[in-house]
């Protein structure tokens, strides 16, 4: 029978080895935000009886030398290499006198998978440079090939007050879950989580290797320890990163009061479509997965700001609303390293300091194949929202006006108000409230400037929206409109939203803006009666002299376009006409 997974503090670990408690930045609980540096790699992988890595191994020394390089130069206080990835050449070259973490840094390096062999020849080949702990192995006989490791890098003060180099490696607990339990008869177990603290003893850091969730979720004691004041960091190596199991703990976690989960989760994974190979006699096996890597913020420590939302979504973090209150930022899924800034979990001293922006994205950086380092990217990441709206004339005719609009959230909301407003709220706009980035249990994303997704639910989801604001495009441009908005027609109106008229979608040269939604075939009359009321109630509180301009139609099962009678605007006098129902006309 394995032995249980238990917290060990690594306070503990260093005493009884004459080592201090490392004093880290990130876990001081000031004011002074840290720097963070993550790596989401890009495969091929190899995993077989012997290994699991990257498959090029050269290639993968390359960027992560470049990598811990960039950080040491940097000096980011965090930084973060996911599962499996870190050859152990660089490691080890890092750690006999290469680019190390400063006093007060740490690094959280996954590293490819180590036999029990390998890992003594590494402690053997760092003596006089660095020590290096790791847990004894105590089921020899009976465990796998290797461990999957995570190395904690950091620097600290020896018995003589001397700054001594220190490799800390945590094994994962519990292997994957796969058809062919793979992992289950090759991985040797560790069984320490192992707890950095602050010497103020506020904030703490922990580490989850990929499938040490799955258990994770299920220990009510565990997960407390683990979201009490903490940064949680999971590593992975995952082709479903949001599988029911594997997001389970943050489900439990979230569930709990705020008052003792007010912890940041930061979820880093391998970058989309990873390729694998298992064995020369077999052909590569392509994953076709998205990434998942996102950072969770409790609500009242991250900005809803639109100047900050789309600064992040500019270089490739972006924004949605988890239903448990949190605030959760999604790095774009390709090969990047992304420097950040990140406010401290908790911060003590006088509350008019606190600073509650969350992570803001900095620089994203690519790999230069040629110049062989990672160089900052100056572009947009590409979200497949232009291939999208770029593959069909008529979808990109609706979306003329949309194509080049820098807040991708603008995009979000002229769709949401051409797909008929469902809210009456004011600030239905604002980044938490916006429909498409509010996020279930599930942590589904479906926006539609965001392809990232692969869930076909959403997927479908994104194509109907798109559908919807196609059709109000043709719609415009074609068919007979309703009197309180016939000034648009005869060509020249398009579909788009400004904060200036935040409760508007359609506008043309020289008229009032409008709100005009399309409902889909054969909605609903109940949703329809929904979508009126919803839609007049917004332009008459906002009281401006375009609030009886809103149209909402639908196309019956036989393809005919009607416009509803909107009950709200019965009687109202229009444009000096006599007293008449607006929807229908004179």
């Amino acid at each position: 029978m394995a032995s249980p997974v238990f917290i060990r503090d690594v306070e503990d670990v260093l005493a009884l080895r004459g080592l201090e408690t490392p004093d880290l930045a990130l876990l001081q609980a000031t004011h002074q935000s840290y720097r963070a540096l993550l790596l989401q790699p890009s495969g091929p992988i190899y995993a077989d009886s012997q290994r699991i890595g990257h498959l090029d191994l050269a290639a993968a020394a390359a960027r992560a030398d470049s990598f811990l390089e960039l950080a040491a130069q940097r000096g980011d206080q965090l930084v973060v290499t996911p599962e499996y990835f870190l050859p152990v050449s660089s490691l080890e070259k890092a750690a006999q006198g290469g680019p190390f973490p400063a006093e007060g840094a740490l690094w959280v390096l996954g590293c490819e998978s180590m036999t029990p062999a390998r890992l003594e020849s590494f402690k053997a080949d760092c003596a006089g440079h660095c020590d290096v702990i790791y847990e004894e192995d105590p089921f020899p006989a009976v465990q796998g090939n290797y461990f999957d490791p995570v190395a904690y890098c950091f620097v600290t003060l020896d018995s003589e007050k001397m700054l001594k180099r220190v490799v800390l490696f945590q094994f994962k607990t519990a292997p994957s879950r796969d058809d062919h339990g793979f992992e289950n008869k090759q991985l040797r177990c560790g069984r320490a989580i192992y707890r950095f603290q602050g010497k103020d003893g506020y904030i703490k850091l922990s580490t989850i290797i990929c499938s040490d969730a799955l258990d994770l979720g299920e220990d009510a004691d565990a997960n407390k320890k683990l979201s009490d004041r903490t940064i949680l960091i999971h590593i992975q190596l995952n082709p479903k990163p949001k599988h029911t199991d594997y997001r389970r703990y943050r489900n439990e976690v979230f569930r709990r009061s705020p008052v003792t989960t007010d912890c940041d989760v930061l979820c880093l994974n391998w970058a989309q479509n990873v390729v694998q190979y298992d064995s020369p006699n077999h052909g590569p096996h392509a994953w076709k997965n998205e990434s998942g890597s996102a950072w969770y913020v409790p609500e009242r420590r991250c900005s809803v700001k639109d100047d900050e939302v789309a600064s992040n979504e500019a270089k490739g973090l972006y924004y949605t609303w988890h239903e448990k209150k949190r605030h959760v930022l999604h790095f774009h899924y390709d090969e990047a390293v992304f420097a950040l800034t990140v406010p401290k979990v908790l911060q003590v001293g006088p509350a008019v300091h606190d600073v509650l922006i969350g992570p803001q994205l900095d620089t994203r950086f690519v790999w230069d194949a040629d110049a062989g380092t990672w160089l900052k990217s100056t572009s947009c990441p590409e979200t497949g929202w232009a291939e999208i709206i770029n593959a069909d004339p008529e979808v990109t005719a609706a979306f003329q006006s949309l194509q080049d609009v820098a807040n991708r959230l603008n995009i979000e909301r002229a769709i949401s108000l051409s797909c008929g407003p469902h809210s009456m709220k004011e600030q239905w706009h604002r980044v938490d409230n916006l429909d498409v980035c509010r996020i279930p249990e599930s942590e589904v994303i479906a926006r539609a400037t965001l392809q990232l997704d692969r869930d076909v639910a959403a997927t479908r989801e994104r194509q109907q929206r798109i559908s919807r604001v196609t059709v109000l495009g043709h719609i415009l441009q074609t068919a007979p409109l309703p009197a309180q908005i016939k000034d648009l027609g005869g060509g020249g109106a398009f579909i788009a939203w400004s904060p200036d008229s935040p409760n508007t979608n359609v506008f043309k040269a020289g008229v009032r803006p409008a709100l005009v939604a399309y409902l889909g075939e054969n909605p609903s009359m109940d949703m329809v009666k929904r979508v009126c009321e919803s839609a007049f109630e917004l332009l008459r509180r906002e009281n401006k002299d375009h609030k009886n301009r809103v149209a909402i139609c639908y196309r019956t099962v036989t393809g005919v376009t009607k416009f509803a009678d909107i009950k709200q605007q019965t009687d109202i006098t229009y444009d000096g006409s006599s007293m008449a129902s607006i929807t229908g006309g004179q």
